[in-house]
């Protein structure tokens, strides 16, 4: 209690009853994992909604095996980057698809890219 409330006992201090305290607070504690539930869904429907937020700006790109696709030099070398440096780097032929939006690249020598390569880093080659 603070000093004021001593001399004269506030409505909080008169009306105080224990008894419905305690039951009030164990009503709380049996409702607490149903509002724990509530907060879990409320957390998973905000993060559904932000991702599809962000997926509508990103689409993947999908190539064919033998596709020549140029290869982003920021996502390939990110110290070679800069306002007047190249944006993407020399023709690369698609030679596997692994699962939609993610491939295996060869070099036009026929050796292999040792990385595996998203979608939004490729950019198709018309020729």
């Amino acid at each position: 209690m603070l000093h004021i409330e001593a001399g004269s006992p506030s409505h909080r201090a008169i009306n105080f009853d224990e008894v419905a305290n305690k039951k009030g607070l164990r009503t709380n504690m049996e409702l607490i994992n149903e509002v724990r539930d509530q907060a879990v869904e409320k957390t998973e429907r905000y993060k559904e909604k932000s991702k599809e937020h962000f997926n509508k700006k990103s689409r993947v790109k999908n190539f064919q095996v033998g596709d020549l696709v140029l290869q982003d030099t920021e996502a390939s070398d990110p110290t070679n980057t800069g306002k007047l440096m190249p944006k993407w780097e020399a023709p690369y032929k698609i030679k596997e698809v692994l699962r939609p939006g993610t491939y295996k690249l060869l070099n036009m020598d026929g050796s292999e890219v040792p990385n595996t390569w998203h979608g939004l880093r490729l950019r198709k080659l018309y020729q």
